[in-house]
Order: structure tokens, then C-alpha cells, then sequence
């Protein structure tokens, strides 16, 4: 009968080195002085790290007992890799969420079309709250969207808080030909700076911080205003940095101030999709009058088609063979 005393004994002596390094590790973290985001993903590391590290040791402890059974179990391990390709490729996502920092919990992302905030990442699959669809501005549908860690890999995920917090949205007024541009212009770059002016300090700030680790062009963070020229209306657009969770609010706020604004002057006139619709007096002459309709004969101008002659008359005409009618003429018979 085999001994295992010494797979055993290696076994327990790994869980309980594993424990004490998930220990000391989550005391480690907890004393740093972390945002609540950098403290979920190193947390979440450190707790990967040690599982996968003590499952490698443990089966290397007990894979001597089956060293003379090598084929066997490598036949078995080639099966279980195949039947458990996804698993697997979801806890390698994990860790590769984790450690090359692609999100981690309360960060906005986009993957396969889907976007929320991340509320979990677990071994197998991440989750999280679902915004848009069918609920316009960003905003929460109410729905928890849940897929496989394995989907980073080979597919682009979006970043909305990563790195940089901010994001630029655009609002855009119409107005006509006649209205005071350069107001409205300078209407919306006040309201923009006056929306955006507490925290376009923090959004340079990431900038530049951002220029330190990337290559990364310098980025214009003050509202700007660009115009364009329509077929019925010119075009205000105004574009500004806004944070992510806040887009539907801050477009609400630059409208109405926008318009509380507009209604103070007279030389604004707000633009829409127009049509010029030309109508022309019923012409007499168009129609024809009296004694044109008297003359006109439409038969006339067309004509009247010709009847069919049978194939024997052609016959007579082409070898020169007079018909009875032609026969029986005096003036021709002499």
C-alpha cells in the first residue's frame, strides 16, 4: 500500500504558507493609502497570484505518484485542456485584467458592444451594470450584464475612466442664415467654461501625467465652439471634456442655460430643416383655349394604322401579277 506522508505534508505545508501570504498581503494593502479602485485590483491580484501558485504546487507534489503513468494522464490532461479550454482562458483573463491593468471595479468600459460599470470580476466571468441600450445619455438600465474574463483576449475593450477620467461630448444648436453667429459662439464657450471650470485643472493634471508614461499628443481641455453650414441652417457645435457618469446631466445644463441665454436677445432664431415651396397661377394659354381644342385631332397627329395584307396579295405585287381589282379597270387594262 503507498505512503503519501510526503505529498501530505506538502500539501498542507503549501495551504498554509498560501494563507499566511494572503494574510500578511491583505494587511500589506490595507495600510497603503489607495483609492478604492487601485485597492480592488491589487486585492484581487494578490488573491489570483496565490491561487494559481498553490494549485501549480500541489500538483507538483503529487504528480510523482503517477510518473509511471505519464501517457495515461497526459492523454487525460490534453482531454480536461480541450473540454476546459474557456475556463481556463478565463482565469488566464483574469490575471491578465489585473496585471496589465485593463479595468478594475467601478471603472465604465465597453466590450462586444456592451457597456456599464464593472461591479465584479470573479475568476470566471466579470460583471456589470448596464448603461444605454435602450435608456439614452449613458444612464443605468437596471440590468447586470455578466461575460467571460476570456473575451479580453483578441477583442478591444474600452476604457472610459482608465488613465484618463474624462471623455468629450459635443452639444449642437441650429440657427438661420440671419442669426447673431459670433453671440451664440460666445454664449455656449461661457456656459461650457462655466460647466467646466472645476475640474479642468484635474483633467490637465491627468494629462500631464499621462505624457510621462505615453506618447500622447497635448490635448485641448478648454471648451471650444466649431461652426458649419448646412443646406437650411448653420451649425454651432460646441465640444468640451465632461466626466463619463456626468454626460447627460452637463449636456442638460449647457442647454437650458444656453437657451435662458438665447431668449434675452432678438438676433438669435433658432434653424430647422426648411422646404421653398413655389406655387404658380393656372396659365390659359397652358391649357389651350377654345379653338385650339376645336383643331386638335390626336388621331390625326398619330395616325391610323394600315391593315394587314394576307401573304398572296404581297406575292402578286412583288413578281408583278395584277390583282382583280387592278384587272378590272378600263384605264389600266388599255
Amino acid at each position: 500500500m503507498p505512503h503519501f506522508g510526503y505529498e501530505i505534508l506538502g500539501t498542507v505545508g503549501t495551504l498554509v504558507l498560501a494563507s499566511l501570504v494572503t494574510i500578511v498581503g491583505h494587511k500589506i494593502i490595507n495600510a497603503r493609502d489607495l483609492s478604492p479602485k487601485e485597492h480592488y485590483r491589487i486585492f484581487r491580484l494578490l488573491n489570483t497570484i496565490v491561487m494559481v501558485v498553490t494549485s501549480v504546487a500541489i500538483v507538483a507534489f503529487w504528480s510523482k505518484i503517477f510518473q509511471h503513468k505519464g501517457q495515461f494522464w497526459g492523454l487525460i490532461g490534453a482531454g480536461l485542456a480541450v473540454s476546459l479550454r474557456e475556463p481556463l482562458l478565463s482565469i488566464a483573463g483574469r490575471v491578465a485584467i489585473f496585471a496589465g491593468n485593463m479595468y478594475s471595479g467601478g471603472d465604465r468600459i465597453e466590450i462586444n458592444k456592451l457597456s456599464g460599470d464593472v461591479i465584479d470580476i470573479g475568476f470566471f466571468y466579470t460583471r456589470m451594470m448596464e448603461i444605454g441600450n435602450w435608456i439614452s445619455g449613458d444612464q443605468y438600465s437596471g440590468r447586470t450584464i455578466q461575460f467571460a474574463n476570456a473575451q479580453v483576449f483578441g477583442t478591444p475593450v474600452f476604457n472610459y475612466t482608465r488613465t484618463f477620467g474624462y471623455i468629450w461630448d459635443e452639444v449642437t444648436i441650429p440657427v438661420t442664415y440671419s442669426s447673431n453667429v459670433k453671440a451664440l459662439s460666445d454664449i455656449l464657450k461661457d456656459v461650457g467654461r462655466e460647466y467646466t471650470q472645476e475640474f479642468l485643472k484635474g483633467a490637465q493634471q491627468q494629462i500631464e501625467k499621462m505624457q510621462r508614461y505615453f506618447m500622447v499628443p497635448r490635448f485641448e481641455v478648454e471648451p471650444d465652439v466649431y461652426i458649419k453650414v448646412t443646406d437650411n441652417y448653420i451649425q454651432i457645435t460646441l465640444r468640451y471634456v465632461v466626466d463619463p457618469k456626468q454626460r447627460r446631466k452637463a449636456s442638460s445644463f449647457i442647454y437650458a442655460e444656453a437657451f435662458r441665454r438665447m431668449r434675452e436677445r432678438d438676433d438669435i432664431e433658432i434653424g430647422s430643416t426648411t422646404m421653398d415651396l413655389t406655387v404658380h397661377p393656372p396659365d390659359a394659354n397652358a391649357k389651350g383655349d377654345e379653338q385650339t381644342k376645336a383643331a386638335d385631332n390626336p388621331t390625326d397627329a398619330v395616325g391610323k394604322p394600315e391593315p394587314q395584307q394576307d401573304s398572296l396579295e404581297r406575292k402578286q405585287k412583288v413578281i408583278g401579277r395584277p390583282n382583280d381589282e387592278e384587272s378590272s379597270s378600263p384605264e389600266k387594262a388599255a
